[in-house]
């Protein structure tokens, strides 16, 4: 799978695109720029939002963190290239329910790719489930933490 585009209204980002290029692309940017947003969104793009998730006195619900700035409903879209084809996949929000629709297409000829379902996703499209994902092709620096031990000295 190759990721062409994102476009996202989800948290600081208002209907906002951003363009990967082939090969590896590297963000580098101030805080607050909004790389964990976009992050974010991909996972949410991929594997869909747990919207039982509970804000508690520790924690704030991903649904509540990422819930647009502008008030607008969280929705967006990823262009990509999967097995020769050219597809879009897109999210929105529905009611109450921020990104519970979901909808993928040939991106040319907007028929459905029947395959791909909003629970789905991403475990076809990259072949794993959302937790493999997480913790192997996912790495973010809050998880990697650096503990003491003797035998790092």
């Amino acid at each position: 799978m190759k990721i062409h585009a994102m476009t996202a209204t989800f948290g600081k980002l208002e209907n906002q695109t951003l363009t990967l290029q082939p090969g590896l692309n590297v963000i580098s940017a101030p805080n607050e720029w909004g790389k964990t947003t976009w992050c974010t969104f991909l996972v949410t793009m991929l594997y869909g939002l747990d919207t039982r998730e509970k804000t508690t006195k520790n924690n704030l619900a991903l649904k509540e963190r990422y819930a647009p700035w502008s008030g607008a409903p969280m929705s967006g879209r990823i262009d990509l290239e999967w097995d020769g084809r050219n597809i879009t996949i897109e999210r929105w929000t529905k009611g109450r329910t921020p990104m519970g629709e979901f909808r993928a297409y040939e991106t040319e000829s907007g028929l459905p790719v029947a395959e791909l379902t909003g629970t789905n996703c991403g475990e076809i499209l990259l072949g794993v489930e959302r937790s493999v994902f997480l913790r192997s092709g996912f790495l973010r620096l809050a998880d990697l933490p650096v503990t003491a031990d003797d035998a790092l000295r």
